[in-house]
């Protein structure tokens, strides 16, 4: 590691520094760091970064611009100070938070690729300087994910957890991206190295349940769902992942208790309507299944696979004008989808009928079940 001692800033001065500038001279911790569906904190050493006195007014600038939103002007004063200390730790940190956040509001793909690469040159200069900021190989790999390079952001993730094994979050956006390689193994073993440092780290439990279930390793999806929701009662994805698996295993009567709890817990979620759809379609019940995918799709009626799912329920219940449409609207979505070949094979089918005056069931060759 390379750097520098820290100054010792006076109360006074740090009074009337912005928040996160001033977290990160005293080394107090990082901003929270949103890594999929929560957000988590994660701990990090202490930057050792040095401010020269010419530094403080273009960086307080700069850090005020950045919380009002103005990424583009902040821009001015964090060039500024990096030219003129092209070793500035904290001067290349905003710089590079600057360049991200300006990807991220880009409407045109190669505009937010160039400022994409600045950003990554920026935090990688700070990982250089600075190789214990870990909350830079945060960034790092959330720009290689974002860039389509999820063999560039294991590689960040990695160096992350190297300079700290003990941070549960980094060492979850590691097990994430083998579990998005299909490097299930790997996946797994990095979810139960986030759980042996952070044991009520839920995410890690539903993802790795997710992969057993995959496997078909049924009992060890249950116990990973049921030990999220044993550390989180609340953590209501666990749930619906409980009930959808007891509907693969058979088992009905559990499948329902638990997506029913899901449903009052959150009676918005578009997944407690999808599955008691797969639910009901297992059962035979096609009508129940078109009443919870008609209500799932009134949430999210962009959702490709359950248009398929109700053009199957749909078709085994010979309502052949509907499940024509349903069929419609997948390929719409989704016009070289998985489902596609097969549902335009019953657009054409139900189209020829109708031309004829003759009706009859085309019988989908998957169901989803």
């Amino acid at each position: 590691m390379r750097s520098r001692t820290p100054v010792a800033w006076s109360t006074q001065v740090l009074n009337v520094i912005p928040l996160t500038l001033a977290a990160l001279l005293m080394g107090a911790g990082a901003p929270a760091v949103a890594i999929g569906p929560a957000v988590v904190a994660p701990q990090y050493h202490l930057a050792g970064d040095l401010i020269a006195a010419s530094e403080f007014v273009p960086l307080s600038q700069a850090s005020q611009q950045m919380a009002r939103g103005q990424y583009g002007k902040a821009l001015i004063p964090l060039i500024e100070t990096v030219e003129q200390n092209p070793v500035s730790v904290l001067g290349l940190y905003h710089l590079g938070n600057a360049y991200f956040e300006l990807a991220r509001q880009a409407d045109l793909p190669a505009q937010q690729a160039v400022y994409l690469d600045q950003a990554q040159n920026a935090f990688e200069r700070v990982a250089n300087l600075n190789d214990e900021l870990t909350l830079v190989y945060f960034r790092l790999g959330k720009i290689a994910l974002l860039k389509n390079d999820p063999q560039a952001a294991k590689r960040y993730y990695l160096q992350g957890v190297q300079v700290d094994p003990k941070n549960a979050a980094l060492i979850f956006n590691l097990a994430r991206v083998h579990d998005q390689l299909g490097e299930r193994a790997e996946a797994i073993r990095y979810y139960q190295q986030t759980l042996s440092v952070d044991p009520a780290f839920v995410f890690a439990y539903n993802n790795m349940g997710l992969l057993y279930e995959d496997q078909r390793e049924f009992q060890k999806a249950e116990a990973a769902y049921q030990q999220a929701l044993k550390q989180d009662a609340n953590y209501n994805l666990a749930r619906l992942n409980l009930g959808n698996l007891y509907a693969v295993m058979g088992n009905y009567q559990r499948s329902e208790k638990f997506l029913n709890d899901a449903q009052r817990h959150e009676p918005e979620n578009e997944w407690v309507y999808y599955y008691l759809g797969n639910l009901r379609l297992r059962q035979g019940a096609y009508q129940d299944a078109v009443t919870a995918y008609s209500r799932a799709l009134e949430i999210n009626p962009k959702h490709a696979t359950t248009y398929y799912l109700l053009a199957v329920s749909l078709t085994r219940l010979k309502r052949m004008d509907e499940a024509l449409q349903a069929s419609l609207n997948y390929v719409q979505l989704e016009p070289n989808g998985e489902y596609a070949k097969e549902l335009k094979s019953l657009i054409l089918s139900v189209k020829l009928s109708q031309e004829h005056g003759d009706r009859f069931q085309l019988t989908p060759t998957r169901s989803g079940q």
